[in-house]
């Protein structure tokens, strides 16, 4: 039967994900001086949605390599890792600051099966690759913070997605079986996350995962979502049949 609802955050509760796109693109192309484009680093953040902010960090950096050191006149990958980190940080925060801009990247859909969880007395857990501070402080922007039965970050665990880490501790902390709980994701990392500890999840997809999502196949159709104004009654049919014994 199950009990809890354990939600990732970007991407899922909040567009944050197309956000952080933004910020690395914007962060490359200033400090290159503008020879690394922009939609050649959303392009290759694709790989590293889900992932913790240092796992994207290293595999972007990789990835443009070359431009950063004839730009940047350096070998040294801590250097260069550094600069553009900072650059990059300094970007997000200012977009987390413009309140109004935020606002306008809450996934409504996904949040009213939040609210309406609540209401029915489901736990309610948040696991998310973002720090702690980051979470909680777009969590409190989005009135939901405080409504959270556990929340768990990139600060709990060793491992990030598509590690499973980050779900068995949440199966832990609340005392349940995989049976008793199901994900909410977007992202493909989020999905083999929540597989690799054998926990039914539902996608919701945007437009930074949608086409990673199905190329992927990991979850039959019924269980990816791309019309999110039909999420809450999918998540609560699937919860009825699967209290009723209908789904194994």
């Amino acid at each position: 039967m199950i009990q809890a609802l354990i939600f990732d955050l970007d991407g899922t509760l909040v567009q944050t994900e197309v956000l952080k796109a933004t910020s690395y693109a914007k962060a490359a192309h200033i400090l290159t001086n503008k020879t690394i484009a922009e939609q050649a680093v959303l392009k290759a953040f694709g790989d590293y949605i889900g992932q913790s902010r240092e796992k994207a960090l290293q595999g972007l950096t990789n990835t443009l390599i070359s431009e950063f050191q004839r730009a940047l006149n350096t070998y040294d990958m801590f250097s260069i890792q550094q600069q553009f980190i900072a650059k990059r940080l300094e970007i997000y925060g200012n977009i987390l600051a413009d309140g109004q801009l935020l606002s306008k990247h809450f996934c409504t859909d996904t949040l009213g099966l939040f609210h309406a969880a609540k209401n029915k007395q489901f736990k309610l857990v948040l696991a998310t690759m973002s720090h702690l501070p980051e979470a909680k402080r777009i969590t409190k922007m989005m009135g939901i913070y405080d409504q959270f039965d556990i929340i768990l970050t990139k600060d709990n665990v060793t491992h990030g997605k598509p590690h499973p880490e980050i779900y068995n501790l949440a199966k832990t902390k609340l005392g349940l079986s995989e049976k008793e709980c199901l994900v909410i994701e977007d992202s493909v990392n989020g999905i083999k996350a929540a597989q690799a500890a054998q926990l039914p999840v539902f996608a919701v997809t945007n437009t930074v995962t949608r086409k990673s999502v199905h190329g992927c196949q990991l979850l039959p159709s019924e269980f990816v979502v791309d019309d999110l104004s039909t999420l809450k009654n999918r998540v609560f049919d699937f919860i009825e049949k699967q209290n009723e014994g209908v789904i194994s």
